[in-house]
C-alpha cells in the first residue's frame, strides 16, 4: 500500500486539536459537526482539498484562523489579489471565499451535480446571515437577467422566496433549475418562469417543487457573450 505523506494542513489541525485539549479526532469531529473518517483523511493527507465548509466548520471548533487553513489548503494561493488597494484594505480579511457545489441548468429542469468544483471569490458585504454557495449555470434560459450559459450565481439558502424572484428549486426531489418563481394560490400550483422567450414556462403542483435558495447575484464572462 502506498504511504500518504501528511500535509501540512493535517499537522495543523492536528496541533491545534491538541491544543485545544481534544483528546482524539472523534472528539473533534462531534465539536465541528465533520465526520470523523472526513477528519482522518484530512490529517493523514489523502484529503488534499477539503472544502472551505469543512475548514470552516473545523476552524470554529478549534478557535484557529480559517484564513491559515485555507492557505495551508491551497486555496488562497490562487486567489492572492495583487492590485493596488486602498490603504487599510486587506485583500485576504476583505474577501469571502464560497464554494461552488456544481452544475445546474437554466432550462429544462434537471438533476443538480452536488460536488465540490472549485471556489469563488466575493467581498463580504454582499453576504448577510445565512448559508451561501454558488453554481455553475449551463443554458440560456435565463438570458434575460444577464444569467448566461457558464455564469455563477451566488445562492442563498432559504425555503421560500418572494414571488417572482428568481430561484434554484428542485422538482420532484431529484429535477433542479433556475427560474422565476411564482405562486398560484387558487389551484396550488408553481410557475417556473425563464427569462428567455424561446423557452415556455413550466407549471408544476406546488408539493411537487421545493425551493433550495434565492438567486442573490450572477457573475459572468463578458468574453462570453454571443
Amino acid at each position: 500500500m502506498t504511504e500518504v505523506k501528511k500535509t501540512e494542513l493535517g499537522k495543523y489541525i492536528e496541533k491545534k486539536a491538541e491544543e485545544k485539549g481534544f483528546e482524539s479526532l472523534r472528539q473533534l469531529a462531534y465539536a465541528s459537526d465533520v465526520s470523523n473518517s472526513e477528519i482522518s483523511r484530512i490529517c493523514s493527507g489523502e484529503r488534499i482539498n477539503p472544502s472551505p465548509r469543512i475548514l470552516q466548520k473545523l476552524a470554529r471548533a478549534l478557535n484557529a484562523s480559517y484564513e491559515n487553513m485555507l492557505d495551508l489548503a491551497g486555496y488562497l494561493s490562487k486567489n492572492k489579489i495583487t492590485t493596488t488597494l486602498p490603504e487599510g484594505v486587506d485583500p485576504i480579511k476583505n474577501i469571502a471565499l464560497l464554494p461552488i457545489i456544481g452544475v445546474i441548468r437554466a432550462g429544462q429542469p434537471i438533476y443538480a451535480e452536488e460536488n465540490i468544483i472549485g471556489v469563488e471569490p466575493i467581498h463580504p458585504d454582499f453576504l448577510t446571515s445565512g448559508e451561501y454557495f454558488f453554481l455553475q449555470v449551463l443554458g440560456n434560459s435565463m438570458i434575460g437577467s444577464g444569467i448566461r450559459d457558464g455564469s455563477f450565481v451566488l445562492i442563498r439558502m432559504q425555503e421560500q422566496v418572494e414571488n417572482g424572484e428568481i430561484a434554484v428549486v428542485m422538482v420532484d426531489d431529484e429535477n433542479a433549475t433556475v427560474k422565476r418563481v411564482y405562486f398560484n394560490d387558487k389551484i396550488n400550483s408553481i410557475i417556473l418562469q425563464p427569462d428567455n422567450s424561446d423557452y415556455a414556462p413550466q407549471t408544476y403542483p406546488a408539493e411537487e417543487v421545493r425551493i433550495i435558495g434565492k438567486v442573490i447575484r450572477a457573475i459572468i464572462d463578458p468574453n462570453e457573450r454571443k
